[in-house]
């Protein structure tokens, strides 16, 4: 199984950089369709293996590949053909198969499953984790010292797995990052790169599916600053509403600032409760 996280690796390299290029010199696919050719062998490959490896996750789940096959409806020389790649499933089958033990059909076919999820399905939890609205403005402080204080404005689009975060002035983006969300027991890890910008991460407390869709919270950014020549950390505020930066300003510096008295901190962290009061500051603006 590393042998084939490694290869997975690999092929994710491979897709990344040929679909960075096509967006970077979109004229270049005119030119050249062999580039897109390319590009789509190479997504099969990630797909078809990530399949595999997946199936092969479920098949241990299950003891055994002739009980795995009776679940899902399919015969064991037609299990045993899509196990070593000889064939691939239709899509009908495909959503079967997500339907039954509640994966989203995205995160089966692009992404391994880990040990977390196994266990989830162990104990028949679903993964797929779907309170995300479509988007959310975020909010954070300014490291620049020319204009330290100010707040940035940003957004954090959802598709799928897949994470767009972009940082705003006057409503037009200046920077973003993109990548993919993961989810363990009681956080949610945002893994987000940019080719101009460098890397993004995002971590915060899992919300509560009680609430439905997630409306905001806190949450800690780790993001360059100057010029990206600095790491900083700091907190970030999700909101499912656009805030007046303005009129809220001293409630959005009080709930993304630090308070230190003279005191030395091994560590700095969100708590469960700041991060409840940043979703009722939210609450009371009209959500």
């Amino acid at each position: 199984m590393k042998k084939d996280l490694c290869e997975l690796r690999e092929i994710d390299e491979k897709v990344k950089s040929k679909l960075d290029f096509i967006k970077s010199n979109p004229e270049a696919t005119l030119d050249d369709i062999n580039i897109v050719k390319a590009a789509k062998n190479n997504i099969y490959e990630q797909v078809s293996k990530t399949f595999i490896y997946n199936l092969k996750k479920l098949i241990q789940l299950e003891a055994t590949q002739k009980r795995l096959a009776k679940k899902i409806g399919l015969s064991e020389d037609l299990l045993s053909k899509y196990k070593s790649g000889e064939a691939f499933p239709s899509i009908e089958t495909l959503i079967y198969i997500c339907k039954v033990y509640g994966i989203s059909l995205n995160k089966f076919i692009s992404e391994p499953l880990t040990a977390v999820d196994i266990e989830k399905l162990e104990n028949e939890e679903e993964i797929e984790f779907n309170i995300f609205e479509d988007k959310y403005y975020v909010y954070f402080l300014v490291t620049n010292i020319a204009i330290e204080g100010a707040i940035h404005e940003g957004t954090v689009e959802f598709s799928n797995d897949d994470v767009r975060f972009n940082i705003l002035s006057n409503d037009e983006v200046i920077k973003y990052f993109t990548g993919k969300y993961t989810i363990s027991d009681k956080l949610i890890f945002f893994n987000l790169e940019s080719i101009d910008d460098g890397i993004s991460y995002i971590n915060m407390i899992k919300p509560n599916v009680n609430k439905n869709k997630y409306v905001g919270g806190l949450a800690m950014l780790m993001l360059p600053s100057d010029a990206n020549s600095k790491p900083c950390v700091q907190k970030i505020l999700f909101s499912k509403i656009k805030l007046d930066r303005e009129l809220h300003s001293n409630d959005i510096k009080k709930l993304l600032n630090f308070s230190v008295d003279d005191t030395s901190f091994g560590n700095m962290k969100i708590s469960q409760g700041e991060d409840e009061g940043a979703y009722n500051f939210i609450r009371k603006l009209g959500i």
